[in-house]
């Protein structure tokens, strides 16, 4: 009843909202909400008629990161860090903040968010964020909660490339004490030349820079690289091949699609508008998923794969793990589903290892890559 009350009555009117300001609101509610006594436990009953959603079924380990369920918040959703607490209050099992940079940035000129279905987004946000040094104090809050946190890693628009190391090391300097793992983010669609530094020479060289931190705090946390979903397979072998020599934790597979012909499924006028989409649309989701599947494929579970790219519910959750993802993230769904939506996609990944006699989340990992690969 309540997602019915949600997605007929409440979603429409947030649909003739401004998109970012809408999620600003909510993010900045939750933060508030999150601070209060038994806020968290109120937070719980909204999504879930008062019960947070654990089974040891569900849990999964990501290069050693213990994660209660394998639903994470992905980058974009709370990028300055302040509604950790309250998400995972909602039935996440960790959130990945950001992207952050080295310095403040404002990102790109508003409007730069747009709605073209209920569950489709394009945006063009640009990094967004406060800088490192902001987001280091908003997770100094959080350190006692014992929640883990995924760090996606940017650098500044004015950086030029031959500086990107060193950008993407400041901010690993300033945020290691509080971050679970990492994720070097160079596939956003929306900050010029970014989706150059997926190149192996340049990718080699961004690692091996924040590895070299991570050494100088005496330990190595685990270390993802973020991918677009348009490079080919043998762009993605080269990141595989950066990703094992230095023995990364594995790939974010996907970030946002920026391809023409898949915006302009929702009108011809955005075919060439600039920013990528995300969401509950087919094409991308399966690009994404078909991602995975390769990776999986040429890694046989040597390396972890967080998925997304289209999670909304437990079928959309289950394709990316059958395909060969660890955890997968959501993003966009939250604001189309509603705020129940990481309980119910929980809920049904239990009654789908019951109906197929699984035994764990974690055996259904690869499964059955094979069905999701792209032969074209």
């Amino acid at each position: 009843m309540a997602t019915g009350i949600y997605k007929h009555l409440v979603l429409p009117l947030l649909d003739r909202l401004d998109s970012e300001t809408w999620h600003e609101r909510v993010r900045h509610g939750l933060h508030t909400v999150e601070q209060v006594p038994l806020g968290p436990e109120f937070l719980e009953i909204l999504a879930w008629k008062g019960r947070r959603v654990v089974d040891p079924r569900l849990k999964v380990s990501l290069d050693g990161v213990q994660l209660e369920n394998p639903l994470i918040v992905g980058a974009g959703w709370d990028k300055s860090g302040i509604s950790v607490r309250a998400l995972y209050a909602l039935g996440f099992a960790s959130v990945e903040v950001g992207t952050v940079t080295p310095r403040p940035q404002p990102g790109n000129p508003r409007p730069r968010q747009f709605v073209l279905s209920s569950g489709v987004v394009i945006n063009r946000l640009g990094f967004n964020n406060p800088g490192a040094d902001v987001v280091a104090a908003n997770l100094e809050s959080y350190k006692s909660d014992n929640i883990p946190v995924g760090i996606s890693i940017g650098k500044n628009k004015d950086d030029p490339e031959d500086r990107a190391p060193l950008a993407y090391a400041e901010v690993v300097r300033k945020l290691y004490p509080y971050g679970s793992y990492f994720v070097i983010n160079v596939s956003s669609p929306n900050t010029p030349g970014l989706r150059s530094l997926q190149r192996k020479e340049v990718l080699l060289s961004i690692a091996q820079a924040v590895l070299e931190v991570m050494d100088s705090y005496g330990a190595r946390k685990p270390l993802l690289i973020k991918i677009a979903p348009e490079l080919s397979y043998q762009e993605v072998d080269e990141i595989l091949d950066v990703v094992l020599q230095l023995k990364l934790a594995g790939v974010v597979a996907t970030n946002t699609v920026a391809l023409g012909e898949v915006k302009a499924r929702y009108g011809e006028g955005w075919r060439l508008q600039p920013g990528g989409l995300s969401g509950d649309d087919e094409v991308f989701r399966r690009m994404s998923t078909s991602k995975v599947a390769y990776i999986y494929s040429q890694t046989k579970g040597s390396i972890d794969i967080i998925g997304v790219g289209g999670v909304k519910d437990a079928h959309t959750a289950l394709e990316k793990i059958l395909a060969g993802a660890t955890a997968v993230q959501v993003v966009t769904a939250i604001r189309s589903e509603g705020l129940a939506v990481a309980a119910r996609t929980n809920l049904g990944l239990l009654e789908w290892l019951d109906k197929n006699g699984v035994k764990s989340i974690s055996n259904a990992v690869g499964a059955r890559y094979e069905d999701f690969l792209d032969t074209k």
